[in-house]
């Protein structure tokens, strides 16, 4: 297999691309256990947990599933006769922002119309005990194929429900605005259009478009404090992409893909060849997993594993790796739990490039524990960094929370160092514990109130303080 070549370029596509040839294996040095939730499943695409500590999935042959406490439920909360032929199926699935009132979530899925034609729909439902119940329809008709068909659907913090929709294997019709396929949607949680979506009232439109010129887009994640949107997308003759999403915006299919250009339309921030077929975009935001806090993960299918993407303060990559290369497989989806846990699900039983072995599909969590594993890859050695409340050496703290972004001892990796220098957002020294805590979204710095204690918070900021007299 050729290396993995990543092509990062800014947002307009103005300036040359920076080139990253095969992005380095990375490991977890947190210590952790790797558990089997679910086996023998069918392609799980999407899974939300639910306030009262349920989870809830798709899988694409059409069904809705439910854990609870650990378990596999085997009564399916709903049972579509989605298409099944080649890539199509149930897919996107998400809750309603009042979903701990109403009970309301979104399923998007392909139906077959007979004749060998196809759509995505998507319908919002309310779950009902361990029961979907009162579907209501709010878009159909979006043009589907055996391929090319989607499907994220993401809440942003507007409250508005995005939706991505593949091409269809109909290209041309990504640039036409008076088609759904091949776009990026946007409702109100009720189900109707904006009245600021940017083509409303715009002759021979949809009101519903957000934004245009996708191929097969099958990842949508909105990054905390700045509301920045990052969408993955399935490139042509490998060319895939990490997309920054801006409201009204050309990305360019069928006209431009890769690194060319033209007036008018984004190049990608991140090109990726050969393919990695990304899936599920998140933000981590947890504090299990110090080393991955406010970092852009990509599940990846050909890919086989997780990329993990700094960003800087203007929302561009800096800086690509990748976690669990050909561990598990095929991952279609990675998701953090409100306890931090990562959960993922894999995509073996995916023909033609899944190979599935006994067991799969599985959904798999990751959990800390100081009694699991360290993991290492080839070449170095990864040391047990243990970070608890009770926690009180800074350079452990430092490690733990710190160093992945800003090197050993805050020296400078990824990301500047902090012992020299001036400061961008800082005009005091006495300010540092205020900035360690509330951290700098806007600059990509995430908050460490939460992880930290107070007390480790001064601790860090003794240690950067007395570092640079």
């Amino acid at each position: 297999m050729k290396p993995f070549a990543f092509l990062l370029l800014p947002a307009i596509a103005a300036a040359a691309p920076l080139s990253i040839s095969a992005p380095p294996d990375a490991a977890l040095v947190t210590p952790h256990r790797v558990e089997t939730i679910a086996t023998d499943l069918v392609v799980p695409w999407e899974l939300r947990f639910l306030p009262d500590g349920r989870q809830i999935f798709t899988e694409r042959v059409g069904r809705v599933r439910i854990i609870e406490k650990g378990k596999l439920l085997d009564e399916p909360a709903l049972v579509l006769p989605a298409a099944q032929d080649n890539k199509m199926g149930l897919l996107g699935l998400a809750l309603a922002p009042d979903f701990a009132r109403t009970g309301l979530l979104f399923l998007a899925w392909d139906k077959a119309l007979g004749n060998n034609r196809f759509e995505l729909r998507m319908e919002r439902y309310r779950l009902e005990g361990n029961k979907l119940v009162e579907p209501r329809t709010i878009v159909e008709g979006i043009a589907a194929n055996r391929n090319h068909t989607g499907c994220r659907l993401e809440f942003g913090p507007d409250g508005k429900l995005y939706m991505s929709t593949g091409d269809a294997d109909r290209q041309d019709d990504a640039q036409k605005l008076d088609h759904l396929h091949g776009k990026i949607l946007r409702f109100n949680a009720d189900g109707s259009v904006p009245q600021d979506n940017p083509f409303v009232g715009r002759e021979a439109a949809r009101p519903e478009i957000w934004s245009y010129g996708h191929r097969n887009p099958q990842g949508l994640a909105f990054q905390p404090g700045t509301g920045r949107l990052y969408e993955s997308e399935h490139g042509p003759l490998h060319g895939d992409e990490v997309n920054l999403i801006t409201k009204g915006a050309n990305y360019g299919w069928p006209l431009i893909s890769h690194r060319r250009e033209a007036e008018g339309m984004l190049t990608p921030l991140i090109e990726i060849t050969p393919a990695a077929g990304p899936g599920r975009l998140l933000f981590y935001q947890g504090t299990a997993f110090p080393e991955l806090r406010g970092c852009l993960l990509m599940a990846c299918l050909r890919g086989e594993g997780v990329f993990r993407i700094s960003l800087g303060g203007d929302g561009l990559p800096t800086h690509v790796e990748r976690l669990w290369h050909r561990k598990w497989g095929r991952i279609r989806f990675i998701t953090e739990a409100p306890d931090g846990s990562l959960w993922m699900g894999t995509s073996m039983q995916d023909p033609a490039e899944g190979k599935p072995r006994e067991g799969d599909d599985r959904i798999i969590r990751l959990v800390p524990d100081p009694a699991g594993t360290v993991e290492t890859v080839a070449g170095q050695e990864a040391a047990p960094v243990v970070l608890t409340p009770e926690t009180t050496d800074a350079e452990t703290i430092i490690a733990a929370a710190c160093s992945a972004c800003h090197g050993a001892g805050l020296a400078g990796g990824e990301k500047r160092g902090l012992l020299s220098g001036e400061f961008k957002h800082l005009k005091d020294l006495a300010e540092l514990e205020r900035i360690i805590r509330d951290g700098v979204p806007a600059a990509g710095m995430p908050p460490a109130g939460g992880l930290l204690t107070e007390s480790q918070i001064s601790k860090v900021a003794d240690y950067i303080r007395a570092k640079r007299r």
